[in-house]
């Protein structure tokens, strides 16, 4: 059986402690390392200097083919494949020396860079978990009418009970029309105001303590700290997914031009290493939500809700793109659903959190 951690007893929507904070950025801390060095470390130039390189190679060497008639081969576009091979080969090896050269060439100025990184996130992290409150109002989220309170604070109150917290976050709706379940922020919980209208009480209730672990665990706190570590670069991508959506062929084609290398590192470089992560804590919060009897209800709701919404910005769609598949969740869940909650293995433990003093 999982225990959740102990109480708080502080008030709603205040983070627990110190302690929980630091659980909630060690939950994150290699996707954070992994994201700040791909955006401090001038890595994001160093492959968009061999890409550049590697094209004035390549338009060189077949102009050179195309001016002496391309005899490198025998066989048909034999020259050609050379040409290919030989660009190939040189572009592979450029990315090893500029790679390598990032660690070689000056470490005291990567050091510093790092460690001006590490600075600006840590500050950046604070300013999100501060001025969050004001942040999700921006985002058009409210707070809970008197109806919605009286449905929702009374599931909220039990699923913290269950779990044994004393302390929960503030609630607020959003009225976007979404039903990408239940949102956990550093300090709040944000409620689709459309789920609520489309599922009952005991699927919302299992819907919700899901997300509180999410927020008692932290996990919303190492989000956005690998949102903080890597903000410039995270700019950059979501500039690069606006012009794919929104820009011309031309606009398009000049903006992945000089932002493409974003791309590349945000997608095979950040993603996979978050989405180890991600999925162990998904796995952990359904486990949690089993081990307080309402593993058939969540069973139900994740089978109503199909896959969830991946999101507006191309982050979020990002983000989106590291849970875990939703059948291999309802398959994770199965045993609970026929069992009625009474004890089963699950693929992972649910995250520990140390208790508030």
């Amino acid at each position: 059986m999982i225990r959740p951690p102990a109480a708080t007893g502080r008030p709603a929507g205040i983070p627990l402690n110190v302690d929980w904070l630091l659980a909630g950025m060690r939950r994150r801390w290699g996707s954070a390392l992994v994201t700040l060095f791909c955006t401090w470390s001038g890595l994001w130039l160093a492959v968009w200097l061999v890409a550049v390189t590697a094209i004035l190679d390549a338009l060189l060497t077949f102009t050179g083919l195309a001016l002496t008639g391309g005899a490198i081969s025998s066989s048909p576009g034999g020259g050609a494949v050379s040409a290919a091979g030989g660009v190939l080969s040189g572009v592979i090896g450029a990315l090893v020396t500029a790679l390598a050269a990032v660690f070689t060439d000056d470490p005291l100025q990567l050091a510093t860079a790092l460690a001006l990184g590490v600075a600006i996130s840590l500050a950046l992290l604070g300013a999100m978990i501060g001025l969050e409150p004001w942040l999700l109002r921006v985002r058009g989220y409210r707070r809970m009418s008197r109806r919605e309170a009286v449905r929702i604070v009374p599931l909220l109150d039990g699923a913290a009970r269950d779990l044994r917290l004393g302390a929960v976050p503030a609630v607020l709706m959003d009225d976007g029309g979404s039903l990408t379940a239940i949102t956990a922020h550093c300090r709040h919980l944000v409620v689709s105001r459309a789920l609520c209208d489309e599922i009952g009480d005991e699927p919302l209730g299992a819907v919700i303590t899901h997300g509180l672990w999410h927020w008692a665990a932290g996990d919303a706190v190492g989000g956005r700290l690998v949102l903080a570590c890597g903000l410039p670069l995270i700019l950059l991508y979501e500039a690069g997914a606006w012009l794919s959506r929104r820009g011309g062929g031309l606009v398009a084609a000049v903006g992945w031009t000089v932002l493409w290398p974003a791309w590349v590192l945000v997608r095979l470089v950040i993603r996979p290493v978050m989405a180890a992560g991600t999925r162990r804590q998904e796995y952990g919060a359904d486990a949690a939500v089993a081990a307080t009897g309402r593993g058939p209800a969540l069973h139900q709701a994740l089978t109503f809700l199909g896959e969830f919404e991946p999101g507006r910005s191309g982050w979020d769609q990002t983000i989106a793109a590291t849970h875990p598949p939703r059948e291999l969740r309802l398959e994770a869940l199965e045993p609970a659903a026929e069992l009625s909650g009474a004890g089963c293995a699950w693929p992972v433990e649910a995250p520990s959190v140390p208790p508030a003093r």
